[in-house]
């Protein structure tokens, strides 16, 4: 019994992703700036609001209200005449949401793709605070070395009808997923 829950513990803790504070306070400046370099935001916006959800699982609920408290604390919930609105929500509820943005903080697969699908269905932008969830269709993260720099998936961000300014792309990294031949050979 003891090695059993042994296993457990170094499993669960094992895996997890440590939440960088400063990382956070980046995601929180730059959510609602991104979301307004999409050329049909305005199209997208109803009740001249933006509405920012926050999905996690429940060990990242204090990271979600720190988020959220960031973002409330540096737009004061407006940003360009528009209201922000951001709900926490845990990922088991994201198939009968709405929103405009969602945060995407660590989770499993399953989530992602959930998130992914309903996205898609809304045409809203997903934001990840991992840079390899773009390969699972996510369609915007951050590379954070010297610079800032985000990371766009351009097929992801089409298939949810998102069309970047160029002013944006031109300072972004492009997230291209590798496909091989079969000879093994990149394409």
């Amino acid at each position: 019994m003891r090695i059993l829950f042994l296993l457990f513990f170094i499993v669960t803790f094992g895996f997890a992703v440590s939440i960088n504070d400063s990382l956070l306070k980046i995601h929180a400046i730059l959510l609602p700036k991104i979301y307004l370099m999409d050329n049909n935001y305005q199209e997208k916006i109803t009740n001249n609001t933006i509405k920012i959800t926050i999905l996690y699982d429940a060990n990242d609920y204090r990271n979600a209200l720190t988020l959220e408290e960031r973002i409330q604390k540096r737009y004061h919930n407006k940003i360009k005449g528009y209201m922000i609105k951001t709900v926490l929500l845990p990922y088991e509820q994201v198939a009968s949401s709405n929103a405009n943005i969602y945060y995407l903080f660590p989770t499993n697969i399953k989530n992602i793709k959930q998130t992914v699908k309903r996205a898609k269905q809304i045409k809203a932008l997903t934001f990840a605070y991992l840079n390899h969830d773009l390969k699972n269709g996510i369609v915007l993260s951050l590379e954070i070395s010297q610079k800032v720099k985000p990371i766009i998936n351009l097929s992801a961000a089409k298939a949810t009808d998102i069309s970047f300014k160029s002013v944006l792309l031109k300072i972004s990294d492009i997230y291209v997923s590798e496909k091989i031949d079969i000879q093994g050979s990149k394409l």
